[in-house]
This record gives structure tokens, C-alpha cells and sequence, in this order.
């Protein structure tokens, strides 16, 4: 793992970041020199992460559908640290249910955790951002964002939509200083695909067709989508402004 200290001194808000992607984002953040404000719903395992890792990690319980919670942790952050350098909206809910069976509850529970809440955290944490004349935004799609897939109308739409609203930002606060980017994670080992190989009637069968998704001829790893992210984060993306990384072993390339 890289010391390089690339973050050292910058102030981050990591949302979802108790596991997965967002664990692994918080942890490279940290190791290379940034505090960050873990902003989660599953607050127990958020402050288990934030003991570990140490002082410059602290926990928010927040659902980032709630308008009045994302306030609350922009609020927070600016009074500790008195500026917010990057966001990275990294919550997400997926769901695996034909279009025609699916809930008007569960689609609004997935787009209002992977499309809302990115906009909610956008208009509290962007405006410090803008009167800063510096910030970086990093959204965490998905390769569902970019191409279709069978089950996938309500996840895919949020993710797809996420894209174009990192894109709409980007070209709306072009000269403000603050960059807005996005990465496309392809199949990867986190809780949330263990969940979902959990409910096929062969684990073993989903994960080896897991696989056989992505044209490097395996998963990847939380780590290496946090690498991705922390390069948005870091001054060697100071050119990127609405760009979107496919992070996904090949899989657009086909």
C-alpha cells in the first residue's frame, strides 16, 4: 500500500463508508494522509472502522435519503475542520427484481439512496466547496450505469442517472474550481455481492458466472475501485472534470 501522503491535510466525507468500496476508500484516504467523516446508516461497524483506523476518522450515523441527516453531516464537517475537500458518494441499495414485480417502495428505496442522496450531499458539501474555489466530488456508479442488465430497471436507472448528473455538475460548476467525476465498478468482492450470490440457488454457479463477466477472468477488489477513487481525489485529476472510469476488467471494451 502506498505512503505517499497524497491526501495529507485534506478533509473528506466517504458516505457508505463502513464496508465495501467505501471501507476500502476510507482506509486508502487515511493512509495517505487524509480525515475523514465515515457517513453511514450502519453506524456500529462505521465507528468500529473509525476506532480503528484512529483520530483523524470519525462516524456519522446517515441515511442519505434524509435531507435533514446530509445536512447535518456537512454541518459537522465544516464546524471540525472548517472546509470539506472531498466527497465521495459512495452509498448505495441494489435490487434484483423484474421491472414488473418491483414496489413502488423498493424503486423509490433505490433511487432515492443512489441518485438522491448523492444530489442531497451535493447541494449541503458543493457550495463550501465553490466558496472555496476548490473540492473534488467522486459519485460511485456502476457498470449497471452503463450498460443493461436483466432485473436491473431500478438499480440501473439510478446508476445510469448518476452518470449524467456527475456530467450536469461538472458542466454547471465548470469554473469553480470544484471537479465532479465518476468510476463504473464492474463485478466486485463486497458485501453487497456476496448478498446477492446469497440468493441464487447455486452460490458457487453465480460466483464462477461472476466471473466469467469480467474479460480479465475474475472479480475485483474493493481496494482497487478505492484506487480509482483517490486518484479523483488527488491533484493528478485536475484536468478530469466530468469523466467517467470504467473500472470493470475490460467488460465496456468488449
Amino acid at each position: 500500500m502506498s505512503t505517499s501522503q497524497r491526501l495529507l491535510g485534506k478533509a473528506c466525507i466517504v458516505t457508505g463508508g463502513s464496508s465495501g468500496i467505501g471501507a476500502a476508500t476510507v482506509r486508502r484516504f487515511v493512509n495517505e494522509g487524509a480525515e475523514v467523516l465515515i457517513a453511514d446508516r450502519n453506524i456500529k461497524d462505521a465507528e468500529t472502522l473509525a476506532r480503528e483506523l484512529g483520530e483523524s476518522v470519525i462516524a456519522m450515523s446517515c441515511d442519505v435519503r434524509r435531507e435533514a441527516e446530509v445536512k447535518a453531516v456537512a454541518e459537522a464537517a465544516m464546524q471540525r475542520w472548517g472546509r470539506i475537500d472531498v466527497l465521495v458518494n459512495n452509498a448505495g441499495a441494489e435490487l434484483n427484481r423484474p421491472y414488473d414485480t418491483t414496489t413502488v417502495d423498493e424503486w423509490d428505496m433505490v433511487l432515492d439512496t443512489d441518485l438522491k442522496g448523492p444530489w442531497l450531499f451535493c447541494k449541503h458539501v458543493v457550495p463550501h466547496m465553490v466558496n472555496a474555489g476548490s473540492g473534488s466530488v467522486i459519485n460511485v456508479s456502476s457498470l449497471n450505469g452503463l450498460v443493461g442488465f436483466p432485473l436491473s430497471t431500478a438499480y440501473g436507472s439510478a446508476k445510469g442517472g448518476l452518470i449524467v448528473f456527475t456530467k450536469d455538475m461538472a458542466i454547471e460548476l465548470a469554473q469553480s474550481g470544484v471537479r465532479f467525476n465518476c468510476v463504473c465498478p464492474g463485478v466486485i468482492e463486497t458485501p453487497m455481492m456476496e448478498r446477492w450470490t446469497d440468493l441464487m440457488p447455486d452460490k458457487a454457479d453465480a460466483q464462477r458466472m461472476l466471473r466469467g463477466v469480467m474479460p480479465i477472468g475474475r472479480m475485483g477488489t474493493a481496494e482497487e475501485v478505492a484506487g480509482s477513487i483517490f486518484f479523483f481525489a488527488s491533484d493528478d485529476s485536475t484536468l478530469c472534470q466530468g469523466a467517467v472510469l470504467s473500472v470493470d476488467g475490460g467488460f465496456v471494451a468488449q
